[in-house]
């Protein structure tokens, strides 16, 4: 366990060993409408799931789907990560484009 400011935390803190900025395209294809969003990447040195990334939308909106905001993804690996950024997108009718 760690100590938070007084406070035990069952949640062990993990080092970020690698961090990077991403940006993903998809693109809605019964409408040709592209969606973009800009992430950040981070890959931390312990845990069940030490693959995230924090997803942000950039506008404008396409016109035949309302794309969350910001969206957070977890997973064991890369590979694993891309997989579930694909099924999200998928969940809209948007194609992923990289």
């Amino acid at each position: 366990m760690t100590h938070i400011a007084g406070k035990r935390s069952k949640h062990p803190q993990y080092n970020v060993v690698y961090e990077a900025k991403e940006t993903i395209f998809g693109v809605v294809p019964r409408a040709n409408d592209w969606v973009t969003y800009v992430c950040l990447l981070k890959i931390e040195d312990g845990g069940e799931l030490p693959v995230s990334l924090e997803m942000t939308f950039v506008p404008p909106h396409p016109f035949s789907v309302n794309m969350p905001l910001a969206h957070s993804i977890k997973a064991k690996s890369i590979s694993e990560l891309y997989f579930r950024v694909i099924e999200f997108l998928g969940k809209y009718g948007v194609e992923f484009r990289g």
